[in-house]
């Protein structure tokens, strides 16, 4: 295989992951924006800039409800506030010590 044909197959192959990553945003977009609430869908926008991690979490939460095929009403921002500090809930560990 030539070089110019390696490096075609390689750029096909870089646009297909960028394509496949952005029809997936797409997919996440649509599913929050029929999810929440507008002002729950502005909050989450600003999750997903400060805490990319945080926002993977709660789209999948959101994701795994919608599949379930419970019949849920729109989520308001308080709603989302609440379940954000949930998930951002650190446990705090205590050691105890015991004298035999």
């Amino acid at each position: 295989m030539s070089e110019d044909q390696d490096n075609e197959q390689q750029a096909q192959q870089l646009y297909q992951k960028r394509l496949q990553a952005l029809q997936l945003e797409m997919q996440k977009k649509e599913l929050l924006r029929s999810m929440l609430s507008p002002e729950a869908y502005e909050r989450m926008s600003n999750v997903r800039m400060s805490s990319p991690e945080l926002y993977d979490k709660v789209v999948s939460s959101l994701a795994y409800l919608a599949q379930s095929g419970k019949k849920i009403s729109r989520i308001s921002d308080e709603q989302l506030y609440a379940l954000l500090a949930k998930m951002t809930e650190r446990r705090e560990t205590s050691i105890e010590f015991r004298s035999k």
